[in-house]
């Protein structure tokens, strides 16, 4: 019995491009509607917690300006106003926090020149 997590569930997030996004070169040069489905959450998240308390000591003004100009390129309409995430419950878990963050954002990050070119 396999555990199945669904893409609301907190622990799924953040969002993760898979195979069945059909970002590969292939499919974008057909379909890069799921592929930039899947890009607009992420970078809404991500956009959402440098906007959060784990980084308000350390607030990151040119990333969070970064997502949202990114998320203008991508939207095909009215994008969803920040959410307001949940800070970790200790103080001392922030900086873990930021160091995963910034370090699945710059993994997040790795994709988006791929995904450019085979999208043109």
């Amino acid at each position: 019995e396999g555990l199945q997590l669904l893409e609301e569930e907190p622990q799924n997030w953040p969002p993760r491009i898979r195979c069945s996004d059909a970002c590969d070169p292939l499919s974008l040069e057909s379909n890069h509607t799921l592929c930039l489905q899947r890009i607009r959450q992420a970078l809404q998240h991500y956009r959402d917690l440098l906007g959060s308390d784990i980084f308000r000591e350390q607030p990151q003004p040119q990333l969070e300006s970064t997502m949202e100009q990114l998320l203008r390129l991508v939207q095909d309409g009215p994008g969803r106003p920040p959410r307001h995430l949940p800070a970790p419950p200790e103080l001392w878990q922030r900086p873990l926090q930021r160091h995963l963050a910034l370090k699945r954002l710059r993994s997040f990050s790795a994709h988006g020149p791929r995904l450019n070119h085979g999208a043109r």
